[in-house]
């Protein structure tokens, strides 16, 4: 499960990619409560205005985003995700940013269906963590543990979580890619 959101539009601007005319909206995932800050997330609302894998990749390498997403189905939460390298079955990152802004109760990317929600101020979604291959899964007491983490060494992928409320399903999750 991950968070993300924050005040609103403020983490929303959007822009023309001048290269291919594509409609881009810029998502700030994760962004303070002053609107500032985030991960830049690209969101292609009109996924067909640029059909196939290869003009995706091409699209995604050039606007650098760390993923970029194409909504194939808005009113289903069709996605597809794509990083400037290389085409994710799912990604939290694009999952939390898609979410809030599509405000729909589940996407669907490759992988399979991401439930989410709206919680005022905060978009949640609920995911496989074996959807996140090539990380060690680490399970910590508590979520203060998860927040005091040191970032691991370069070349170590850690996927570390605890439960907030077991009951509801949440969790505090912090990702370290190697």
């Amino acid at each position: 499960m991950g968070r993300g959101g924050g005040p609103g539009r403020q983490c929303l601007n959007a822009r023309v990619s001048e290269t291919v005319g594509v409609r881009l909206d810029v998502v700030r995932v994760f962004c303070g409560p002053d609107g500032r800050h985030g991960n830049q997330l690209g969101v292609v609302r009109d996924g067909a205005s640029v059909p196939g894998e290869a003009a995706r990749q091409q699209l995604a390498a050039e606007l650098g985003y760390s993923e970029t997403v194409f909504v194939d189905d808005d009113e289903r939460g069709v996605i597809d995700i794509y990083t400037p390298s290389v085409r994710l079955p799912f990604a939290g990152h694009p999952c939390v940013g898609a979410a809030w802004l599509l405000d729909l109760p589940e996407l669907l990317p490759p992988a399979g269906v991401v439930a989410s929600r709206q919680d005022g101020e905060f978009t949640w979604i609920a995911a496989r963590a074996e959807w996140a291959p090539g990380r060690t899964l680490r399970q910590f007491a508590s979520p203060g543990e998860v927040e005091a983490l040191d970032v691991p060494p370069p070349g170590e992928w850690i996927y570390a979580w605890a439960w907030q409320d077991e009951a509801a399903g949440r969790v505090r999750a912090r990702a370290f890619p190697g």
